[in-house]
């Protein structure tokens, strides 16, 4: 297809749509968002029931009130309609692509990416139309008690990387690396926004630390780009290295063991990590949940419940601290931009956002893409034949601009790409389309190494 006609309704291969009855996108729709935002219903209530001041509980009413309109209208597949003007400059961006790409569209004939970013953006506007409530964050609570439910995967890294590393060997550097990368891997399962498909008991397996488990949860990579990944940070240097993240808790503690031991082995000395402007996907990282992980880390009774032990909340505070002083030093740098808030696939991003891609493209030497959504927006969320090379799913623009980008996900939607021929058949021999591509036990790690 000529790149021209691309667009979100009319992705490389078909999209994924809602309007599929029995898909996978179908049932999050109709299922999986009312439950969404019933729950964002409840927060709320419990939030106006704890205020005095009258303006701020009138404003948190009408913002329940709009709340309920919204679930109401994706559970009869209403038009979709313009953002209304609530002050913030993507009104625009998101009105002009509203009419140009879905102007007769409702909630499940449009394109599912699409749809599932405009349901958000949906959300915050109600927030951005009070005056009291504009920086509230309705998943904050279920993101803390996530992360302090994660404690025994906590405290086990914290005590294993809490002192400086020492890396003898290269390949004592190589094996620590695989572990590193498999544990954020897996740490993306954490995915509030996909919680009602997976078991406390799924989640704690995936977040499992130690090595035989590790061995164990690798075969379930069903395109397994680790190897590729290290060939490219074995040789970096005090390079700059970026994070585009997804989940807060416990996905983004272990993101910041990772880029810890980037720094102390001198493979980088900068690491950007960017994050959601705004409260996205439930659990996505926005700027806030960086102090608020780390002041967690640094109080002894945030995990009180659970009964650490002293050499657990010192191991801990050891890390959070050294963290601290990256961020103080300028070694990590927190940022987010409002391109990531959108409903496009990331083939857009020189158009959209010129002087965010031109940074990445040419400041960063690599860029680890977090998360289903990110795999999805990498990918164009569309029904590539499985054994389209990752780079083709990306689109030229970013495979050879950027000089390499590595994916993490967890699968959790049906969109997939880099397969060998025959992989297909062989997996679905033994477990259905449904898990392996949506259940989020199996998983991908793939490596674009872009421009020479």
């Amino acid at each position: 297809m000529p790149a021209h006609t691309i667009n979100p309704n009319n992705p490389p291969c078909p999209a994924y749509r809602a309007s599929e009855k029995g898909t996978f996108a179908w049932d999050t729709s109709a299922r999986r968002w009312p439950v969404i935002l019933t729950s964002v219903i409840d927060d709320m209530c419990k939030a106006i029931a704890q205020e005095s001041n009258q303006t701020k509980i009138a404003e948190g009413k009408t913002i329940v009130e709009g709340i309920s309109q919204l679930k109401n209208d994706i559970e009869h597949d209403r038009p979709i309609r313009p953002i209304k003007e609530d002050g913030k400059p993507d009104v625009a961006v998101w009105n002009k692509q509203i009419a140009t790409y879905f102007p007769n569209s409702t909630w499940f004939d449009g394109s599912w990416l699409y749809n599932e970013c405009l349901m958000y953006r949906r959300l915050r506007e109600l927030y951005n139309l009070s005056t009291l409530w504009q920086d509230y964050d309705p998943f904050l609570s279920q993101k803390n008690a996530t992360f302090k439910g994660s404690f025994g995967a906590v405290f086990e890294l914290a005590h294993k990387f809490s002192n400086l590393i020492d890396v003898n060997s290269e390949e004592d550097g190589q094996v620590m690396f695989h572990e590193l990368m498999q544990v954020c891997l897996w740490g993306n399962a954490h995915d509030l926004s996909l919680l009602t498909n997976m078991s406390q008991e799924d989640i704690r397996n995936l977040q499992a630390t130690g090595k035989e488990k590790l061995e164990e949860q690798e075969k379930n990579i069903v395109v397994n780009d680790l190897d590729k990944v290290w060939n490219r940070v074995k040789d970096l240097k005090n390079a700059r290295i970026d994070f585009v993240l997804d989940n807060a808790g416990f996905e983004l503690f272990v993101d910041l063991v990772l880029a810890d031991w980037l720094i102390q082995t001198k493979k980088a000395s900068k690491i950007v990590f960017h994050c959601k402007t705004v409260p996205w996907f439930v659990s996505d990282v926005i700027e806030d949940d960086f102090p608020i992980l780390l002041d967690s880390c640094l109080q002894p009774d945030f995990f009180a419940s659970e009964s650490p032990s002293q050499e657990d909340v010192t191991a801990l505070k050891n890390l959070a601290s050294r963290w601290q002083q990256y961020i103080k030093e300028g070694q990590w740098v927190i940022t987010s931009h409002q391109f990531w808030c959108t409903g496009l696939a990331y083939r857009h991003l020189r158009e959209e956002a010129p002087e965010l891609f031109d940074d990445l493209a040419n400041n960063s030497q690599l860029v680890f893409f977090k998360g289903d959504l990110n795999f999805r927006k990498l990918t164009y969320d569309c029904k590539w034949p499985v054994t389209t090379p990752f780079a083709t799913a990306l689109g030229e623009d970013l495979n050879k601009n950027f000089t390499s980008i590595c994916s993490l996900r967890t699968n959790k939607a049906d969109v997939i790409c880099g397969l060998k021929e025959g992989q297909q058949e062989k997996i679905e021999q033994t477990v259905s389309p449904l898990v392996w591509r949506c259940g989020g036990k199996y998983a991908v790690v793939q490596y674009s190494s872009g421009r020479e």
